[in-house]
């Protein structure tokens, strides 16, 4: 069996985040003949947890999604922009939660209630900045959110949130309580 390995073009940039005055990282992996494709507008995926999506060696848990050997080995996977948004470390409670939880599963601890301005950090700066940037499409067919555990449940916040402009939302393992 023939493996398709192919070299995928990544670039990162460095964003204000509004609410904090701190740049975020944000990289963007283009697909296959993206510079050689000039007339191709592509969706685009946006992945919280930035640090967990392309790289085992970063990710919190030692193991990434492993997006990039996904994409390498099925080519058949339509060609699509994947955008990884990194987390806050620290602050990443903060900003996946949308609401203050008084009361959770860890007792004493009370987090969340950024997670309206982190969703307008997405929606109003790294949306906008990676529409002017590159080839996108822009309706709301063609953008998607993932997420998991917290980033699960900001991703479903913001499906609700920006549904005019989200299509599609990917989350696993929402972190309920």
């Amino acid at each position: 069996m023939n493996k398709s390995y192919f070299y995928l073009d990544m670039n990162t940039h460095e964003l204000e985040v509004p609410y904090t005055g701190q740049k975020r990282r944000v990289r963007v992996l283009l697909p296959k003949n993206y510079t050689n494709d000039t007339d191709t507008r592509y969706p685009v995926v946006y992945f919280h947890d930035g640090q967990n999506v392309l790289y085992s060696k970063e990710s919190f848990s030692g193991h990434s999604w492993k997006i990039i050997p996904t994409i390498k080995r099925h080519p058949d996977i339509a060609k699509m922009i994947v955008v990884a948004i990194d987390n806050d470390g620290l602050n990443r409670m903060h900003e996946y939660s949308a609401w203050k939880y008084q009361e959770s599963n860890i007792p004493g601890i009370q987090f969340g209630g950024k997670g309206t301005e982190y969703a307008e950090f997405v929606m109003e700066v790294v949306k906008p900045f990676i529409d002017e940037t590159y080839r996108t499409k822009l309706d709301k067919t063609h953008t998607a959110m993932i997420g998991s555990s917290l980033g699960g449940n900001i991703t479903q916040f913001m499906g609700l949130t920006y549904q005019e402009q989200i299509g599609c939302l990917g989350v696993f393992s929402s972190a309920n309580w």
